[in-house]
């Protein structure tokens, strides 16, 4: 009977594999169609009675009609390599959300930038900004609208003051000014007016059809004609997948402008529809504000074998230059490349990773190092750029524990900061900390950016009172021994045959130490920052922790543990970013903190001297315990769940590698691969609400009348 059950198993496992092949390749062939009616269809069609949209694919009437049976089921792991460059996927920016914040900075420096290359810049006089799905749910903790109008006024996500954001967007919103492109070459940019009640649009409860975190531009002239107008999408980590701009011709520039109360286009979709958007073909892997800037293969990710077929290849390039059938005018500064630059050791899957180690003799972080030459980057540069990341992450957790006590972070929420209050705990006895005696200098900082920063540093190591006649006070107090001390405090009857426990607490030095970097950084990111995305802002605390505390705790050499670090971690993010998601939006909180802790479990391992396939396994077990977590933040900031979240992220990222580092290689029953293909199926099966949007989970279950973007209908 068993033999019969299993039998009958084996051939509904293989039955399932052959329709997954085969959905796969349909899949595949309807994303070609699309691509190929994309550009053709990505022009608007303007009349006088509905709004001029795009259409970015040709699935959005079928979704409409409940027909999902295309939708979800085209992954670029399947047929593309997974390469993107380490510093694409670790890029510096400001808090509190990669998607929600960086993401929508950088789309607004793209659209001006495009704005000034198609020579239309100088003819705006007016903007309509509109932000769909789960930026205009959470937009508002999230910090959108001001990122998003600092964007274009060209303001450099990696370089822009903290905080100068706040407060140049209360300034725009006072004077009612826009200074579109201020921060172009040559003062080309130009003043406007911007009311942002009436020109920024909250579209809640409706997406396009790409994505769900969308934004509409468009821009109009003196007469109130319609200039250009084009889409973006926020994919995770910063990334931006930019539309072609597109404007109309002259037949259609005479019609009148769409007024702003006329319903959007069937292109929209309602949230909790039952049928969400085409599973996403994200066409940008880099973080060039100009896509010209972008060298060679990081433009696009080619094929490691060329496409089946050339025609498709040829229909794909003719269609970028295809006019509308409507007449109206692509706008797209992509070139044609004879010759692009391709990595030196494409990857497309943990599969093909390994394979590449053990031919070429090479760990995973050097052939990383290796592809990054490829991208153009000299071995100087790769240093530079390394250690300004590592620099960043650590000056992101010396902010956070040098913060003043017992202050609030920005938001609804007034969530006390915890890091400082933790460090001064994990310190104490030690005497450069900051428990009332001067800024603590964590060991093994890097110098500090800012002159300020280096006086403090300096004045930090030596011990000063600042009330040199009450040292004896000083020292109690540091001890907790101040004032009278009265009888402990226990909760429970002392007469009961079972007696109260005392209050105590196990030291757990690492887990400890975890905790308190994890959350100086989320803390510091909350408070808008400046951190690393890695991969996302919301998950930005675990890289940074757990590489601190190799370096303090563990490393003999730093300078090779932190290439070593990084590069293995970008490698297993780039394997995420093809295969699945890193964007909560898509995917929920796996795609961010599951999806960090899989990086820093599989770094942790190879800073420990693992094999790549041990390094593999570890990044398997620190997703696979992540697979179905939620994003459903309170009130939309990126504080509870995130913060803590961030915490246990680190010490799970620890405790996966040294269960990998325990156990036999090759013994493992699931693969890195595996665990992604599963979390993509997960993302795809998982609801909108539990997707960034805070309309279930904690965000509706804690009663705290806290303010969300959306209104009560």
């Amino acid at each position: 009977m068993r033999n019969v059950a299993a039998q009958r198993l084996g051939l509904l496992q293989r039955a399932w594999q052959s329709q997954c092949r085969l959905h796969s390749k349909l899949g595949r062939k309807s994303r070609l169609e699309s691509m190929t009616h994309v550009r053709q269809s990505q022009i608007l069609t303007y009349t006088p009675q509905s709004k001029q949209v795009r259409l970015f694919t040709n699935d959005s009437a079928s979704a409409e009609n409940g027909d999902n049976s295309d939708l979800g089921t085209y992954s670029e792991a399947d047929h593309e390599h997974a390469v993107i460059s380490a510093f694409d996927l670790f890029s510096i920016g400001i808090g509190p959300s990669s998607s929600h914040t960086v993401g929508p900075m950088r789309a607004g420096n793209i659209f001006v930038a495009d704005l000034n290359e198609a020579g239309l810049l100088h003819k705006v006089h007016k903007i309509r900004i509109a932000i769909y799905g789960s930026l205009a749910l959470t937009g508002e903790g999230h910090m959108t609208p001001s990122a998003l109008i600092l964007g274009l006024e060209s303001a450099d996500v990696e370089t822009v003051d903290t905080s100068y954001v706040p407060t140049r967007f209360a300034q725009i919103k006072e004077e009612k000014k826009l200074y579109l492109g201020h921060g172009l070459a040559g003062g080309k940019g130009k003043e406007i007016d911007f009311d942002y009640e009436r020109d920024f649009r909250w579209e809640w409860g409706r997406k396009l059809p790409l994505h769900s975190n969308g934004m509409r531009f468009t821009v109009f002239d003196e007469e109130g004609m319609m200039l250009a107008t084009n889409d973006m999408f926020s994919v995770g980590g910063g990334f931006v997948v930019n539309g072609a701009l597109s404007k109309p011709s002259n037949s259609l520039s005479a019609s009148p402008p769409a007024e702003q109360g006329q319903p959007e286009s069937k292109e929209l979709q309602t949230e909790n529809s039952g049928s969400g958007p085409a599973d996403l073909a994200e066409n940008m892997f880099y973080k060039e504000i100009r896509r010209e800037d972008a060298a060679g293969d990081r433009r696009t990710g080619s094929e490691i074998k060329p496409l089946g077929s050339a025609d498709e290849s040829a229909a794909l390039i003719e269609a970028r230059s295809t006019e509308s059938p409507s007449g109206s005018v692509l706008i797209d500064p992509i070139t044609t490349e004879t010759g692009p630059q391709k990595p030196r050791y494409p990857f497309r899957d943990g599969q093909s990773l390994l394979a590449l180690c053990n031919k070429h003799n090479l760990t995973i972080a050097q052939l990383v190092y290796e592809n990054e030459k490829s991208h153009g980057y000299t071995d100087e540069e790769i240093h530079e750029k390394i250690f300004r990341i590592w620099e960043v992450m650590d000056q992101s957790i010396l902010e956070g524990v040098r913060a003043p006590l017992d202050t609030t972070l920005p938001g609804s929420l007034k969530l006390r900061r915890r890091a400082p209050g933790l460090y001064n705990r994990l310190t104490r006895g030690l005497y450069p900390s900051s428990q009332g005696l001067t800024t603590p200098n964590v060991s093994g900082q890097l110098p500090p950016t800012k002159p300020e920063d280096a006086n403090s540093s300096s004045a930090a190591g030596s011990f000063q009172l600042e009330d040199k006649a009450k040292p004896t006070t000083m020292a109690l107090s540091r001890k907790g021994l101040g004032g009278k001390r009265g009888p402990p405090r226990v909760h429970g009857s002392l007469y009961h045959p079972i007696m109260p426990s005392p209050r105590r607490r196990t030291a757990l030095p690492a887990m400890d130490y975890l905790t308190v970097y994890a959350i100086a950084v989320n803390e510091t990111n909350a408070a808008g920052g400046r951190i690393v995305t890695a991969p996302t802002n919301g998950a930005a605390g675990i890289i940074p922790s757990v590489l601190k505390y190799i370096i303090e705790f563990i490393s003999d050499d730093p300078e090779r543990d932190i290439l070593t670090f990084l590069l293995t971690a970008s490698a297993i993010g780039m394997l995420y970013k093809r295969g699945a998601t890193i964007s909560a939006a898509e995917g929920g909180c796996m795609a961010e903190v599951g999806v960090a802790c899989s990086m820093a479990a599989g770094a942790f391992a190879a800073c420990m001297g693992a094999s790549p396939e041990t390094i593999e396994q570890a990044a398997e077990i620190g997703i696979e315990h992540n697979l179905g977590l939620t994003c459903d933040p309170i009130g939309g900031l990126v504080l509870i769940p995130c913060v803590e979240r961030n915490a246990l992220g680190a010490i799970k990222a620890i405790s996966s590698a040294n269960l990998a580092l325990s156990s036999d290689t090759g013994t493992q029953k699931v693969s890195l691969d595996d665990a992604i293909r599963a979390m993509r199926l997960t993302a795809q099966g998982m609801r909108s609400e539990f997707k960034e949007t805070s309309l279930s989970g904690l965000a509706t279950s804690v009663s705290m009348n806290i303010p969300v973007s959306v209104p009560d209908c």
